[in-house]
């Protein structure tokens, strides 16, 4: 088949490899165009858009640029993968076979922009990946074809989509032969549906007043971004990593408590060892070299995050 590929992040690029090493014939990427980083705001290129010059692929930053050359019109399929945005409902038969979309979830299951992470933060211990027709909703096409993956305990939402991603291509081969054999999609049940909303800032502080088994999670899901994150004494502090300990709080939620090798704070059930830290402009450090690092003081109010 001819095929477009849409897509951005890392997460798109083991997909993209084996696309444009397979038989069949990719045309071009659809990618976001380069964005604003870091204090300086340069633009930065997206990983694909990287991948595609590396390898001499056309590429494509805009809906308008497809319309322009037609390219839709004469190739049989587009495959997506974490492209970024909403693809306007008169392109999507554009193509003879139409749009497919690799989705980290096991649809309808945490339908949206952020499935993996919705789903460490909500403690699930299994997730899936869910390849579907695209139609105008979100998320909500006919599947092809689904796969469980299990979530590990302490793995986070970067560690557990690097690893899942590479389970795509098998997924997709079936795919495409299905399709190139005339195979129905699945509709899919929209009763049983739940949302996976992109993670907004104002989700990203932590609650100290919640369980530790719940701020684990919310650490797990946002590393390596968007990051969760504290105040100490005034200046954020973002946590990588984190551990339940077996250890009763016996101070008020926030409270830092130091030993000789190790950093917990209290929760409101049980103290959260804290493993990972980065003080704004600085390296990510463990939490006990980050501790060793401050003075601690003999007012509680001093020594605790907020």
């Amino acid at each position: 088949m001819r095929i477009l590929f849409a897509g951005t992040p890392n997460v798109a690029i083991t997909t993209l490899e084996w696309l444009n090493s397979s038989k069949h014939e990719l045309v071009g990427v659809l990618t976001r165009p380069a964005a604003a980083q870091g204090r300086s705001s340069e633009l930065v290129d997206s990983p694909v858009a990287n991948f595609a010059k590396d390898n001499s692929i056309k590429t494509y930053t805009s809906f308008e640029s497809l319309l322009t050359e037609r390219i839709l019109e004469s190739i049989d399929l587009v495959v997506v993968i974490a492209y970024g945005k909403l693809i306007p409902n008169e392109l999507l038969q554009l193509p003879k076979y139409g749009w497919v979309n690799i989705h980290f979830s096991l649809l309808p299951k945490f339908r949206g922009a952020a499935p993996v992470q919705r789903a460490i933060w909500s403690g699930e211990k299994s997730s899936g990946i869910s390849i579907f027709q695209l139609d105008k909703g979100m998320d909500t096409g006919p599947i092809f074809t689904q796969k469980t993956f299990e979530i590990g305990d302490r793995e986070t939402s970067g560690e557990c989509l690097e690893r899942v991603s590479q389970l795509v291509p098998e997924m997709l081969d079936e795919t495409l032969s299905g399709i190139e054999n005339s195979t129905i999609p699945t509709p899919q049940d929209d009763s049983k549906a739940t949302f996976a909303p992109k993670i907004d800032k104002s989700e990203l502080r932590i609650d100290w007043n919640t369980t530790a088994s719940s701020i684990k999670n919310m650490v797990r899901a946002l590393n390596p971004t968007p990051r969760a994150k504290t105040t100490f004494r005034k200046d954020d502090l973002f946590i990588y990593e984190t551990q339940v300990s077996d250890t009763k709080s016996s101070r008020p939620a926030g409270t830092l408590i130091f030993t000789s090798q190790n950093l917990y704070v209290a929760t409101n059930d049980f103290d959260l060892e804290i493993l990972k830290v980065q003080s704004s402009g600085k390296k990510i450090m463990s939490g006990s070299e980050w501790s060793r690092g401050i003075q601690s003081k003999d007012d509680a109010t001093e020594n605790r995050y907020v």
